[in-house]
């Protein structure tokens, strides 16, 4: 009986969704309080004219990928979809 519920407890962890051709990759962050480290330096800053109290946070990795990810300053938290520009 345990094994059964504890096999319906178990979720699948959200998959990093393919570009399509011209399509710029999402990622999905799983916490929404900090920046996974394999993402890189802190490379630019910029305010969305449209949305004043959201941030946008570029970074850029050791192999020159381009992740950027929205900061909420009202809710104090990163906007789970991410994207993910790489260098090829």
């Amino acid at each position: 009986m345990a094994l059964i519920v504890l096999h319906l407890s178990c979720a699948k962890l959200p998959q990093n969704q393919p570009a399509k051709e011209g399509d710029v990759a999402v990622e999905k962050l799983t916490q929404t309080n900090s920046i996974p480290s394999d993402w890189g330096k802190l490379i630019s800053v910029v305010n969305q004219l449209d949305s004043p109290n959201n941030v946008q946070l570029w970074f850029q990795g050791e192999k020159g990928d381009i992740h950027l990810v929205i900061y909420d300053i009202n809710h104090n938290r990163l906007i789970p979809n991410a994207r993910l520009i790489p260098q090829k």
